[in-house]
Formats: structure tokens, C-alpha cells, sequence
């Protein structure tokens, strides 16, 4: 394939996947306002606090085979639905082992009344991610587009009648996500023909080993981005308080504008590099689309970072979660080293190489839970944010460290640490420099960011 036909297959991926996120991500960045109005800061924390249960355990339940399903179903494209037959034999026995585990989810006190909640989502969420994986492995990639926009459609509307209408509180927020699970879930598998392709398909006992040695590493490494992404919510809990925790959550929603970019870019170049790897391995299609994909991703943090506190004024709904606009520019900042790790895991994942993102994931894991138990004690939510930051600088580093060796792509690391410098500074004095400040300081990051970027930007206006 030329290289050319590398960038329309890649930006054709991202066409279709921004259609399925972005449409996503819209509907639920506007679902905030209506959970700081109904929710109290404390009823909003435990709300997330139960998906964050949910989210640790569906790693120990699924091994992670969602992740082998794409990756081994785009290598053996001639036979797919032997693929997903393993999926589902995976996904059958986890959720057997999952309600023998009922009780388990008693033992912390905060969600346990929410247990029979979390066991229905934990398999449903399951299922779900091994549908829409075999989805984009089958190319039906507007289906799956269609699905994800469906899902949260059905969701915010469960949310507006739970939430908003019945006053159900957290049982309505919890309800909504629960309910559109299943059904987008149940769906999917009927208007896919999951069914046929399962009769279709033969049990590949070796197959079905390769596929568990692939996820079983991703076990660790889910679980190492469990703790990176939610172990300071339980820690700010516990330490702080179920408001501190509120406000902390309302924050973290803020980098999801800049994590639809990193969703839709992973997505379709998770296929990408998977596709290229498999073939003729251009190792200059993979650094030039890092070079514009880091570009990006600088750029759009450094302008979220200057518009984001008088935005959250006006977004958030409730004096009650108002200092969670301090927090979200260096959360931001987080994003965007999350965003750089995020490319080198595609190239993980291509490579075959799961134990390389196990090992590094942990490392940013632990460095979380240090930082994060230590910091929270001290300076409360800051603690949570600083912890959260460090961590994801670490990984990205050590990725692209590590990446770089293992396919010479000779990353610009000058250009690198100055662009981090100059997002970090954005990010520091947006969150405590007045407005005046904040104006003449963001005007003078521009002009050096665009300096040092003019290569990507000529590429670009080139492209365009």
C-alpha cells in the first residue's frame, strides 16, 4: 500500500470514529450540568465511585479478551468469527465467575446496596466490548459508529427521566447506565448477526491459547490504569470526603474534550498500526504521524487551558463544584501526556509486545498511588491532580523511550520536552494567576509554540 492510501485508510478510520465519539462525548459533556444541578457533590461522587468498582473488576472477569478479539481478528481476517467464538466463551465464563462474586462488592459499605447493579453492567459492559471490537475487525465500522452514538443517546435520555424527572438520584444514574448497556448490547448481537457467525465458527484450541497469552499480561496493565485514572477518587474519599470527591469528578470531566481527539485517534490507529505492522512495516509512515499527532495534541491543550476557567463558570451549574475549574487545566496537561502513551500502547499492541504495556503501565501505577496517598494528606484535591499528572508524564516518557529503541523512529526530544514545558506553564498559571496574567503569559506561549512547531504546521497547510 502506498503511503498515501496509509493516510486516506487512517483518516477514513478517523472520520468514522469521530463521527461514533465525537457525537459521544458531546452528549455527555452536556449531561454535566444536569448531574451538578440535581446531584449533590456527594450523591455525584459515590455515582462514579460505583463505575470505578466496575471498571476495576471487569479486567479480572474478562482477561481483557475484548483486546485480543481486535488484535487477533484483524490477523486472521480469513476466519474472524472463531476469534469472536473464544470472546464469547471468555465473556460466558467470566460473568459465571463474576456472580459467584456477588458478595464481595458488600464488603465496601459506599456501593454495596448497588451490588446486583454492578454485576448486570460488568457483564453487559463485557459482551459489549467484545461486540464492538469484532465490529471494527469485520470493517462494519458505521455500525459500530451508529452503536456508540446510540448507547449514549439512550443513556442521556434514561439519565434526563431518572434523573431530572423521577428524582431517582443516584439509583437513576446509576439505572441509566446500567439499562443502555444491556440494550445497546442485546442489539448489537441480533442487527450484527453475531448469532450466524457464531454457528459459523470452529473452537481453535491454540488459537484460543494464543488469544489468553495476549490478554492475560493486559490483566496488570488495565488494572495499572485503573489506578492511575481512580485510585485517588477512593483515597480522596476516604481522606477528604465524599464532596471533595464530587468536585474532583466534575474536574476530570473536563480533559474528556480533549480525550474525544485521543479516543478517535487511538481507535483508528489501533487498526492502523496493527494493518502496517502486519506489512510492510514503514517505520516513516509511523513517525510522521506521530510528529502531526503530538502536534495536535499540544495545540489543542494549550487552548482549552486559556479558555477553561471562564467556561467553567458558566458550565458548571452549582457554586458547590466551582473550584473544580482550578483543577482542570493541569488535569488537561495530564491528558495530553496520557495522549502521547497512548500512541506508543497502539504500537504495543501491533508489536504483539502486551508485557511492554504491563510493565510500564505499572510503573506510572505506582508512582500514582505514592504520590496521591502521600499529597492528598497534605493539600486534599491538589494532591489527586499533581499525582495524575506526574504519572502520566512518566509512562509517556518511558514509552516513547522504549518505542524509540525498538523501531529507531528517532523522536524529536528537544521538541518534545519544550512543547511539555510550554503546555505546563499554560496550565500553572491558568490555574493561579489572575485573568490579566493569564491573557499576556497564553499570548506569549502561542508565539513560542508556533516557532517551534512551524515544520508541523507548513505539513499541515501543505495537506490541507
Amino acid at each position: 500500500m502506498s503511503k498515501n492510501n496509509k493516510f486516506k485508510m487512517l483518516f477514513s478510520d478517523l472520520i468514522i470514529f469521530a463521527i461514533g465519539s465525537i457525537g459521544s462525548k458531546a452528549i455527555m459533556f452536556l449531561l454535566v450540568p444536569l448531574y451538578t444541578h440535581y446531584l449533590l457533590p456527594e450523591e455525584y461522587g459515590v455515582s462514579d465511585l460505583i463505575f470505578t468498582i466496575s471498571q476495576l473488576a471487569i479486567p479480572f472477569f474478562s482477561i481483557v479478551i475484548f483486546d485480543a478479539v481486535l488484535r487477533f481478528g484483524l490477523y486472521r481476517k480469513d476466519r474472524p468469527q472463531d476469534v469472536l467464538l473464544v470472546g464469547m466463551i471468555v465473556w460466558v465464563i467470566g460473568s459465571f465467575v463474576c456472580l459467584f462474586c456477588l458478595n464481595l462488592f458488600s464488603l465496601y459499605k459506599t456501593i454495596s446496596e448497588w451490588k446486583w447493579h454492578i454485576i448486570i453492567y460488568i457483564s453487559a459492559s463485557i459482551l459489549l466490548d467484545i461486540e464492538l471490537n469484532y465490529l471494527r475487525v469485520v470493517n462494519k465500522k458505521k455500525m459500530y459508529a451508529f452503536m456508540c452514538i446510540l448507547q449514549t443517546f439512550l443513556m442521556a435520555s434514561l439519565n434526563i427521566l431518572f434523573v431530572a424527572h423521577l428524582k431517582l438520584g443516584i439509583e437513576g444514574y446509576v439505572l441509566s447506565y446500567v439499562i443502555s448497556c444491556v440494550i445497546i448490547a442485546v442489539l448489537i448481537f441480533v442487527v450484527a448477526n453475531l448469532y450466524k457467525e457464531l454457528k459459523n465458527a470452529v473452537f481453535d484450541l491454540s488459537l484460543a491459547k494464543d488469544m489468553v497469552k495476549y490478554s492475560a499480561p493486559l490483566i496488570l496493565n488495565n488494572i495499572s490504569w485503573w489506578v492511575i485514572q481512580s485510585s485517588d477518587k477512593f483515597i480522596l474519599e476516604i481522606l477528604v470526603g465524599k464532596a471533595a470527591l464530587g468536585v474532583y469528578v466534575v474536574a476530570s470531566k473536563i480533559p474528556s474534550l480533549l480525550s474525544v481527539f485521543i479516543t478517535i485517534f487511538q481507535q483508528a490507529w489501533g487498526i492502523s498500526s496493527i494493518t502496517e505492522m502486519d506489512s510492510s512495516n514503514d517505520k516513516n509512515f509511523y513517525m510522521q504521524v506521530f510528529k502531526m499527532y503530538s502536534f495536535l495534541v499540544f495545540l489543542v491543550a494549550i487552548f482549552l487551558c486559556i479558555f477553561i476557567r471562564p467556561f467553567m463558570y458558566i458550565y458548571i451549574s452549582s457554586k458547590a463544584y466551582e473550584k473544580s475549574s482550578q483543577f482542570a487545566p493541569l488535569l488537561i496537561t495530564g491528558a495530553v501526556f496520557y495522549a502521547l502513551s497512548g500512541y506508543c500502547g497502539s504500537m504495543y499492541g501491533a508489536l504483539k509486545l502486551s508485557v511492554n504495556n504491563m510493565v510500564t503501565t505499572l510503573i506510572a501505577a505506582i508512582t500514582n498511588l505514592l504520590i496521591s496517598c502521600i499529597a492528598i494528606i497534605y493539600i486534599g484535591v491538589w494532591g489527586a491532580v499533581i499525582g495524575t499528572v506526574i504519572s502520566y508524564m512518566i509512562l509517556a516518557f518511558i514509552r516513547m523511550i522504549n518505542v524509540d529503541k525498538l523501531l529507531n523512529l528517532s523522536f524529536d526530544w528537544r521538541k518534545i520536552a519544550t512543547n511539555s514545558v510550554l503546555v505546563l506553564l499554560e496550565a500553572i498559571v491558568v490555574s493561579f494567576l489572575k485573568y490579566k496574567f493569564i491573557f499576556i503569559i497564553s499570548v506569549f506561549v502561542i508565539i513560542l509554540f508556533v516557532i517551534i512547531n512551524l515544520e508541523e504546521i507548513k505539513t499541515m497547510l501543505k495537506r490541507g
